[in-house]
């Protein structure tokens, strides 16, 4: 009777040691990956860019993305280049969503003021881990009156200035890799920033040879197609993520 009571009593202790060991595993203490966005360098607003025969005085510039992800790599080299989805759809309802050890994901949107500085998007609870890339998705919506992208300034040529816009609907997913792996560990901030640099947007644009609409440079898929389409080549040259 007593040796049943004692191999119960080790069995028991298995379990509990087992249980215990499971429960610190899943609860370790995550850390917290802060999402920020900043232009490049200087680039602050009514900032003057040089161009081959002008300038440029940046005053507003807006964009709307959602979908953050930063991917989870620990152990795993291997970039995912294909759609990201990954049954993602259903954490759009929420404006984050917790990592367990995998991708973290920040639905939004988020519509940013790409020329002020750093700006902080959002801030998420993580496991520890390794993280490598950043994805996320230039979005047309409301929050932007309709577009993804919205860039106003004055060009200034020859002692001539005349205003300008620029505003695209553009919806495409941007892929970053970071170029300081994130290691987060338990307990810790980590702050990972999207530059985006709008000086180098623009700097493939022929301003000069514009199509004026009423005194004014209008440049979307419509109006100055063909400098709106070297706009859009320069989108993804001139983001960077770093850490």
């Amino acid at each position: 009777m007593k040796t049943r009571n004692l191999v119960t009593i080790l069995g028991m202790s298995f379990l509990l040691i087992s249980v215990t060991s499971c429960n610190n595993t899943k609860n370790s203490i995550p850390g917290t990956i802060q999402f920020n966005s900043s232009s490049k360098s200087a680039v602050i607003k009514s900032a003057s860019v040089s161009m081959t025969t002008g300038t440029v005085d940046i005053q507003t510039a807006t964009v709307e993305i959602q979908n953050l992800v930063v991917e989870e790599n620990s152990g795993n080299d291997v970039q995912n280049e294909g759609n990201n989805n990954d049954g993602k759809d259903n954490e759009k309802e929420s404006t984050s969503t917790e990592n367990d050890g995998g991708d973290v994901t920040l639905a939004g949107p988020y519509v940013l003021d790409v020329i002020n500085g750093l700006a902080t998007i959002d801030q998420i609870d993580v496991q520890p881990g390794t993280y490598k890339k950043v994805d996320f998705d230039f979005v047309a919506g409301p929050e932007n009156n309709g577009n993804s992208i919205v860039i106003s300034g004055v060009y200034t040529s020859a002692g001539v200035a005349t205003p300008f816009e620029i505003t695209s609907n553009l919806a495409a997913t941007v892929q970053l890799l970071l170029a300081n792996i994130v290691n987060v560990n338990s307990g810790s901030t980590v702050s990972v920033s999207i530059v985006f640099d709008v000086a180098g947007w623009l700097s493939t644009i022929d301003f000069e040879n514009a199509i004026l609409t009423v005194d004014k440079i209008i440049i979307n898929a419509n109006e100055n197609a063909s400098l709106y389409n070297s706009f859009v080549a320069a989108l993804n040259q001139h983001i960077e993520a770093e850490s």
